[in-house]
């Protein structure tokens, strides 16, 4: 069965705020690969407008950078997980995400990758 997952954007990257983000992504994935995308323009800032669009386009999952505890609460009240304080890029955090990898407060996405990426300073 798909599910969906609406992530906020500010240009490639999550919006700070979902509060105030100009456009939404909401990804439909299946078996962990994404099968299909639309971005919609968020006109208005009312959250419940805000949230009727996520109930209202099934989704299950919202990926999120800051986020009143007001508006979390009317998200997490209307059957959709919240993932918030998250930092990066869209794609990284969907890759994350669909890989188990992702948790509320995670900046993750941002860190650096490869063999020394876990090495602490000295």
């Amino acid at each position: 069965m798909p599910t969906k997952i609406a992530i906020p954007r500010f240009g490639e990257d999550v919006a700070p705020c979902f509060e105030y983000s100009a456009t939404i992504s909401i990804f439909t994935a299946r078996r962990r690969q994404v099968i299909d995308q639309a971005d919609f323009r968020l006109k208005s800032r009312d959250p419940l407008d805000r949230v009727r669009l996520l109930r209202d386009q099934g989704v299950s999952t919202l990926i999120c950078g800051g986020v009143q505890d007001r508006f979390e609460y009317l998200v997490g009240a209307s059957g959709i997980r919240v993932i918030s304080w998250v930092s990066g890029s869209v794609d990284e955090l969907l890759r994350r995400f669909l890989d188990g990898q992702l948790t509320s407060g995670d900046a993750a996405a941002t860190r650096p990758r490869g063999r020394h990426a876990s090495a602490k300073p000295s």
